[in-house]
């Protein structure tokens, strides 16, 4: 028994060290928070909460890695997928009911996501295998399946509703309610029963986290799975008292309202962020489409229901509809994909492309 405790604290010191940082926040959060005119307190405060969410990130990644090695693509990917944008969904669900109107938060959120997940994560994880490997192959028909649903939600979701006269506007909203549901389950479905092999590219490279396994062979999947949920939690908290602290120092700085949100978003993405830069640097392209694909189109289609349908229960205004300036961004992505994905072949270049495009949504919330 005490040897099994001293593993579990020794294989999982980034989850509790992430546990009993989130209970002294709730505990003592009230203190804590209370006065930060003192600069120092605030930088504490930050650089404290900012490496204890890292930690927290990197142990998820390593349950997540393990996960997809003992049950294979797209299964392990997608359980991290689906982890890490419910709890996105669940926070913006808070924040809607507890807030003041804010109706186009939902909006500006998924924005975000896809922003960085599609340019900055997977351009990053291009560049650095790249560097590595050169060109990198995955399955075409997975890059295609989800490109052509996220074109499909991007249009529906935050294109159309631009165009759609105020008076009727309720009406399609429920219609939106229905359709991305459906055609998202459809999509799981399809992912991971009718084509699965879409998602799943066969190569000899062998991923590092193979070490993981062999060093956790006699761990369930089910432990895995469940401590990737329970370390998501206290990230969770302890991101949104790192946003307390982000918020006073913009307000101080006079730095862009918009640079809290972003580095709140980067950490709570970021155990998918490592998970793509390290399957970018072992060669694992296909994990890459996985995760940074499959976020983008998880956050659109989890999101847009769940939010409607609070809008509708809270009498809370909503607005769906991107402004010009990130359509026309979003736009360019998708069309940068298109032709990053055409072949089944990424390299180093097409990387940088997609990073630049990122760099261009971090320098306009400056602007």
């Amino acid at each position: 028994m005490e040897n099994t405790i001293v593993k579990f604290i020794s294989n999982e010191k980034g989850f509790i060290a992430a546990l009993i940082s989130a209970v002294i926040v709730l505990v003592f959060g009230r203190p804590l928070f209370s006065d930060l005119s003192n600069y120092l307190k605030l930088l504490v405060l930050f650089v404290f909460l900012f490496s204890i969410i890292l930690s927290a990130a990197i142990a998820i990644v390593h349950h997540a890695e393990a996960l997809a090695h003992k049950y294979g693509e797209p299964y392990g990917t997608l359980i991290l997928t689906l982890s890490v944008i419910g709890i996105e969904v669940i926070m913006i669900a808070v924040v809607m009911l507890n807030a003041e109107n804010q109706p186009t938060m939902a909006r500006d959120t998924m924005y975000s996501v896809i922003m960085i997940v599609t340019n900055g994560l997977i351009g990053l994880a291009m560049i650095l295998g790249g560097l590595k490997h050169g060109e990198q192959r995955f399955n075409l028909k997975s890059s295609n399946s989800f490109f052509s649903m996220i074109i499909a939600f991007v249009t529906l979701g935050l294109i159309l509703p631009n165009f759609i006269p105020t008076f009727y506007l309720g009406n399609y909203y429920i219609f939106l309610i229905v359709i991305s549901t459906l055609l998202y389950i459809l999509f799981l479905r399809i992912q991971t029963f009718e084509h699965r092999y879409f998602f799943v590219f066969e190569k000899d490279a062998v991923s590092s986290a193979q070490t993981l396994i062999e060093e956790r062979k006699d761990i369930s999947g089910i432990y895995h799975v469940l401590m990737l949920v329970l370390t998501l939690i206290p990230l969770i908290i302890l991101a949104k008292s790192l946003a307390v602290v982000l918020d006073y120092g913009i307000e101080i700085t006079g730095a862009p309202v918009d640079l809290a949100a972003l580095i709140v978003a980067l950490l709570i993405l970021s155990p998918e962020g490592f998970t793509a830069i390290r399957a970018g640097r072992n060669n694992e392209m296909q994990r890459v489409v996985n995760i940074g694909l499959g976020s983008a189109l998880a956050t659109i289609g989890m999101t847009i229901p769940v939010v409607l349908i609070i809008s509708f229960i809270a009498k809370k205004d909503i607005d769906l509809g991107l402004d010009s300036q990130q359509a026309t961004l979003l736009i360019a992505t998708i069309l940068v994909g298109m032709n990053t994905y055409k072949d089944g072949e990424t390299n180093m270049l097409q990387g940088a492309i997609h990073f630049v495009l990122f760099a261009t949504f971090i320098a306009l919330i400056f602007f």
